[in-house]
């Protein structure tokens, strides 16, 4: 079984130093048991040995238009920017799979310095991108 395939099968997101000294030498001692019941077996004692490294968030600067569809604000300076997290990209459509972020997220990019409120540089359209249920992005303006 690779690190890979680990990962995915028990849903604990360990680290590749930890799969290699813990559980590799594991299962390369278990004969004759499949990889979903070794899995299903070692999950949970092995919770207590490695330790779970929490799943980074990709984090991505999203362009969204106004109702005249311009990219720039009137004065041409600059753009209207929505930070998201990239959680996919649909295969059939090649669109973007986004998700709003938290506020630990947003605290998290004000300290290390990034501006929240201006930017001249973007990621993707947020045409280019759906949610989690495959919708197209929606704005929602205020009147």
């Amino acid at each position: 079984m690779m690190h890979n395939e680990f990962i995915e099968m028990s849903g604990l997101n360990v680290s590749y130093k930890d799969y290699t000294e813990i559980v590799e030498p594991m299962y390369m001692a278990v004969e004759n048991m499949s990889k979903q019941d070794f899995i299903k077996f070692i999950t949970p004692s092995v919770k207590a040995l490695i330790k779970e490294y929490p799943k980074v968030k990709t984090i991505k600067k999203m362009l969204v238009r106004d109702r005249s569809g311009y990219r720039k604000t009137p004065n041409g300076c600059w753009y209207h920017i929505e930070y998201v997290e990239l959680v996919d990209v649909d295969i059939r459509t090649g669109k973007y799979i986004v998700a709003p972020l938290e506020d630990e997220d947003f605290e998290k990019l004000r300290g290390e310095g990034r501006d929240l409120d201006h930017s001249t540089g973007y990621d993707f359209d947020y045409t280019d991108c759906i949610d989690k249920k495959r919708k197209p992005i929606e704005l929602q303006w205020a009147c």
